[in-house]
């Protein structure tokens, strides 16, 4: 019986190497691939590669940082040894780190520059009395003060030497190495695929590796660039960088000043024609925005997002004949503070094809522009914390006149999710399927929703302003058990592990999707039953 057990497991087919490969690098929590590591050689040499392709210490626990940067350290070679004691002595003891298994740095593919300089300091600033620590702790700090800054260059010089970047994330500290040290023999950076600038705060080094990037590489897909300075020639050395790429396929721009009318100019000139996704954050303009967008034929999604008020007047510029006359086939769109006519005019030329709507301003133009544009919104997300004199009448013809099949709520204010809920019961259409509602509202309203709601309701999110006790527990698995329709129950931990304090943001990041705790709430009645 023994024998015929090991034969059959000899039989089972085994899966191509590459269709392993690929089962890795989709697996989307990486943390979970730790246990691969010891299965075989094959697998650990796999792992450890994806691994530290884009490496995430948590730089808030010192023994995570401490580890990446040690690993990297006993990677050096000479060159880099003496740049890291360029003014210590050459005593033997300081030279000698022991190798890894791996040259782990071989492996990084994005370069996050400001985690790994947050990494740095939080491991130079405990470095004590251990092996490691003597070993790269300056032997004579007077003549070294500026030893994380020392760290980091021979560190981006190990980098230069063994690795090939597709990604890259910079922030404006000028602690950047001199554009020379990635620019000398083959550039670096002429494989990039993605490209994240934050750039807040005037900068010498960045602005020079800024100037040389057009020169450099070409083929950047993806860019993210925060501006936040008062400096026109800089804002055009930016949008060289856009105007040497083949196609840009995402585009992000944060920008706090008018100096980004240059950036949007050339977005204009030479990326309409590849342009998928578009977020634009606190950017004036709006409506030159959305002319240059209602040329992007392959635009699917789009983010306006201000931080100003919804009124007409902050708007800084006008209307203009082509956004009026434009349009395009989006599937995703988010507005956030924007005017009511901009809004509405975005929708009008979102098109048909538009499934998943963000909204925090509603009033009747938008109502009407989302009701008549033929749009076939099935996920809709409704922020409420601004709704003037709690009048929800435009928010329920909304809801009532789509077919929708997913809906969030979420208010900062107290009491409006409870008043929407109550308003809403006979108006929620029959096609709804998931209900999420976040941050302020009352278990009891959730409940009297629940009890008078004809829709089949099948899943329930909740993502309270609150820690979730065994009281809160007990009391909504009372009223989602009495909704027969309910599968599963879903609460956001977030408050519990310590991610949420106050006002929480209300972008669901990987790291809060990790959270949520789901309750099978058929299985919960079927073992209630026997």
């Amino acid at each position: 019986m023994a024998t015929t057990k090991k034969l059959q497991h000899r039989n089972l087919p085994s899966l191509p190497s590459e269709t392993i490969d690929d089962i890795f690098k989709h697996i989307h929590d990486q943390s979970t691939l730790h246990t691969c590591l010891f299965v075989n050689r094959a697998w650990c040499r796999k792992i450890v590669a994806i691994l530290w392709a884009r490496p995430r210490p948590l730089v808030y626990k010192e023994r995570s940082s401490k580890s990446l940067i040690e690993t990297y350290v006993s990677c050096f070679d000479d060159e880099e040894k003496a740049i890291l004691f360029s003014e210590e002595s050459s005593n033997k003891e300081y030279l000698e780190l022991k190798s890894p298994f791996f040259e782990y740095s071989a492996f990084l593919k994005e370069l996050n520059y400001p985690l790994l300089r947050m990494a740095v300091r939080r491991c130079y600033r405990n470095l004590g009395s251990k092996e490691f620590s003597r070993k790269i702790k300056p032997n004579k700090p007077d003549l070294n003060p500026n030893r994380q800054v020392t760290i980091m260059k021979a560190l981006c010089k190990l980098f230069v030497r063994t690795s090939h970047l597709d990604s890259l994330v910079l922030d404006s500290y000028d602690d950047l190495p001199s554009v020379g040290l990635f620019t000398k023999g083959q550039p670096y950076f002429t494989n990039l695929n993605k490209l994240i600038i934050h750039w807040t705060n005037t900068a010498t080094n960045i602005s020079g590796l800024v100037k040389r990037l057009p020169q450099i590489c070409t083929g950047i897909r993806h860019l993210v660039v925060e501006f936040g300075i008062d400096d026109e020639l800089e804002a055009e050395n930016l949008a060289s960088i856009i105007r040497a790429q083949q196609s840009i396929t995402t585009f992000e721009l944060t920008g706090t000043r008018n100096r980004v009318l240059s950036i949007l100019t050339a977005i204009e000139e030479t990326q309409t024609e590849s342009l998928t996704s578009v977020k634009f954050s606190r950017v004036d303009y709006q409506w030159k925005s959305l002319d240059i967008l209602g040329k992007c034929s392959k635009l699917r999604s789009l983010d306006m997002i201000s931080d100003g008020p919804t009124s007409e007047g902050y708007i800084s510029d006008e209307p203009t004949t082509v956004a009026k006359g434009s349009s395009f086939n989006l599937r995703s769109l988010k507005l956030s503070k924007q005017s009511p006519k901009l809004s509405a005019q975005v929708i009008r030329m979102g098109g048909i094809s538009l499934k998943k709507l963000w909204l925090n301003t509603i009033s009747p133009e938008i109502v009407s522009s989302i009701l008549r544009s033929g749009t076939r919104v099935t996920h809709l997300y409704l922020d409420i914390s601004e709704t003037p004199q709690l009048d929800f009448s435009q928010h329920l013809k909304v809801i009532g006149g789509l077919r929708l099949n997913y809906l969030q709520l979420s208010s900062i204010t107290p009491n409006d999710i409870n008043n929407l809920l109550t308003a809403m019961t006979t108006t929620v259409p029959s096609t709804l399927r998931h209900l999420d509602l976040e941050q302020e509202f009352s278990l009891r309203f959730v409940g009297s929703f629940l009890k008078d709601c004809k829709a089949p309701l099948e899943e329930l999110t909740l993502f309270p302003n609150m820690a979730i006790d065994t009281s809160y527990l007990t009391e909504i698995i009372g009223y989602a058990k009495g909704k027969s329709s309910l599968k599963f129950l879903h609460l956001n931990l977030s408050w519990e592990s310590g991610l949420v304090n106050g006002r929480f943001t209300r972008a669901m990041t990987k790291e809060l999707q990790k959270n949520i705790f789901t309750v099978d709430l058929g299985k919960l009645r079927g073992e209630e039953v026997q």
